[in-house]
């Protein structure tokens, strides 16, 4: 044989596998992959995903009927050489994160998103190696904002029964005013080079790149940044909205009942309720109407809780409060007492008697400031109230007039000169996301000016929201002595088409009420979603409306219109606010509500103070250690769930 014989084969430069053969000679196995949540219950996969072998060899799966379980698949590898692999998901279905991984002689577990980059170690054993992966069930979000089929508002018969199994509880929370539904968060993958150029040139910076998948777990951008040549925000890793409202509240919590970070096995899921909110920081009233209207379509997912056995806990914050209560009035009204367990109202942008049981206490010219059958649905009430919140009343730490502050605010933007606390007042409101939000917060509350007219260019007040609901009545307002009024109406001319416009209104609003009385009985019996008030959408939070009701709105809003829109009294202070302090606390106060006083000295209603903790309407998202230990571990968890109602497994 010379140098240029042809051999008989093709050389290979394959080392030899671990028994110092050729793959080709080495002994072939089976995979058999099972998936799990992280209590057991099996889940389905959609996608094998794909085994790395160390040999360089890649197989792909194939989905095979489980016979032990003949309503779910295995993920079946065949001819996989014995020795070292990898295997690599797609994380599919979203959310259902990888968590764990056993097999009979080892137990691996991981944070979610950590074996994206190399996959999970799988050593392949002659015969067959099964392994199960565990993987955390996807977050749960019922989307109440937009028009879906009824069951849509329940829970699956999967969710259920995940709640059911842990622990037999669930925590339910309801997001607050002005938070748009978002999106997910991302895993971070690496860095690469920036795709921009600068002249002619390419930039040598390097940016964040990112893996495919839904992030749906809070992660800490400061430690994920560590190593980059860049920082990362929270809404980088966390994403924004409600999603970013719910991985950071779900975080929480479980770290408040025990989690450590690291073992993700005990990790309980909560249920999020995403309601549009998110009107522009003028228009309150159009938000709090829909948050009546989230609330009718929470009702069958507390009944179907309370049906099904599983202990219910609520936690709202600002106008989620609105969303919950409407729900809780509508059940205590049919009967369905002490479904919930616990309801804690974080910063309630409601009224401080909205938990009388007396609508004649109640200041808001529609009716609506007032829920009182919603006690009768909730064990116990605990508000979390701060006077640190500067969007719900004055901040304490800021004393001068409102209106001077305004022009100290204007004053130092145009100069950036001022110092000492009025510079952080105008930092914060330059940096805030919605600036006129908190500029209000700033001048003695964003919520006692909700039913403000002025000025006209920020569609605040009543009449936007109004003359939106009733856009083919219109005109409803009128004037004998304006000559000339908008829309282009002389003032008889206006005033005859006004009378008109109430003439069909009034008729078509009894109809209504006539129309949707009995069917709201039918459907809250029988658990199903009642009908949504149109028209009386301002009396959404009733069960149902009488004709006596109707009629008696319709003279609310007739003198309503007769001032323009505009109220003859302030609201009341927001519960977040000032707690119970004017209709309880107070034996002297001309507003004490004896009910209200009452169950507050009987441990139905309790109060708890956090202004030394809480100084931002939101600051509970990413709370301060302080005020984590304070509410989140000592207030919410300790006193209250582990030792009452549970949460999750803990």
């Amino acid at each position: 044989m010379n140098s240029k014989t042809t051999l008989p084969f093709e050389p290979s430069a394959t080392p030899f596998g671990m028994y110092g053969a050729p793959d080709c000679c080495l002994e072939k196995a089976k995979v058999s992959l099972r998936r799990t949540d992280n209590l057991g219950q099996p889940l389905r996969f959609t996608k094998p995903g794909i085994l790395r072998h160390a040999n360089g060899q890649e197989h792909s799966g194939t989905l095979q009927q489980d016979a032990e379980d003949r309503d779910n698949y295995l993920a079946r590898f065949e001819k996989v050489t014995v020795g070292k692999a990898w295997w690599h998901w797609p994380e599919e279905p979203a959310g259902e994160h990888l968590i764990g991984f056993d097999t009979v002689s080892r137990k691996d577990r991981f944070a979610p998103g950590q074996t994206l980059d190399e996959g999970v170690r799988l050593d392949v054993i002659q015969g067959e190696r099964k392994a199960t992966a565990i993987h955390l069930p996807p977050p749960v979000i019922i989307n109440l904002r937009e028009d879906s089929a009824p069951q849509d508002d329940k829970l699956t018969p999967e969710q259920l029964a995940y709640f059911r199994a842990n622990g037999n509880n669930a925590m339910i929370f309801v997001h607050g005013y002005n938070v748009p539904h978002g999106e997910w968060g991302r895993f971070l993958k690496g860095d690469s080079r920036s795709p921009h150029w600068h002249g002619n040139t390419r930039s040598f910076s390097r940016v964040p790149k990112w893996h495919p998948y839904k992030a749906m777990v809070k992660q800490d951008p400061q430690a994920l940044s560590d190593g980059y040549p860049f920082t990362l925000e929270d809404a980088d890793v966390n994403g924004s909205g409600v999603q970013n409202w719910a991985i950071h509240m779900e975080y929480c919590l479980n770290k408040a009942a025990g989690f450590d970070g690291t073992d993700w096995m005990p990790f309980s899921r909560i249920i999020n309720i995403s309601w549009p909110g998110d009107t522009g920081s003028t228009d309150f009233m159009q938000a709090e109407l829909n948050a009546m209207t989230a609330g009718r379509r929470l009702v069958p997912l507390l009944q179907q809780l309370q049906d099904a056995g599983i202990a219910v806990n609520l936690i709202t914050h600002s106008l989620g409060a609105r969303v919950a209560l409407t729900a809780l009035n509508i059940l205590g009204t049919t009967g369905r007492h002490n479904l919930v367990d616990h309801l804690f109202l974080w910063q309630p942008a409601v009224a401080d008697n909205a938990l009388s049981n007396d609508p004649e206490r109640d200041a808001h010219p529609f009716g609506l400031g007032v829920f009182p059958a919603a006690h009768k649905a909730a064990r116990q009430i605990v508000v979390l109230h701060s006077k640190g919140d500067g969007v719900l009343g004055p901040d304490e730490r800021y004393q001068k007039s409102w209106w001077q502050q305004i022009a100290d605010f204007w004053s130092s933007v145009a100069t950036d000169s001022l110092a000492g606390p009025l510079n952080d007042v105008a930092h914060d409101i330059l940096s805030a996301d919605d600036w006129l939000d908190e500029a209000t917060g700033h001048v003695h509350g964003a919520y006692d000016k909700k039913w403000w007219t002025f000025p006209s260019f920020l569609d605040n007040g009543f009449g936007p929201a109004i003359e939106k609901l009733y856009k083919d009545y219109l005109p409803l307002t009128y004037d004998e002595d304006a000559g000339e009024r908008r829309r282009g109406y002389p003032a008889k001319q206006r005033r005859r088409l006004a009378l008109q416009s109430w003439e069909r209104l009034e008729k078509d609003i009894l109809a209504e009420a006539q129309s949707l009385w009995q069917p709201c009985i039918d459907c809250l019996r029988n658990g199903e979603r009642p009908p949504r008030y149109t028209l009386l959408a301002p009396l959404n939070h009733r069960a149902s409306i009488s004709l006596e009701v109707a009629r008696d709105y319709i003279q609310r809003l007739r003198k309503l219109a007769v001032n323009n829109w505009q109220t003859e009294q302030p609201p009341r202070p927001a519960l977040g606010y000032m707690g119970f302090e004017e209709v309880a606390d107070n034996p002297e106060s001309p507003h004490l509500d004896l009910f209200i006083q009452e169950k507050r000295n009987i441990g139905v209603f309790q109060v708890v103070n956090q202004s030394e903790w809480l100084f931002s309407h939101s600051g509970m998202k990413i709370p301060s250690k302080v005020l984590f230990e304070e509410i989140f571990k000592r207030e919410i968890m300790q006193n209250r769930l582990l030792k009452q109602s549970g949460f999750g497994r803990y």
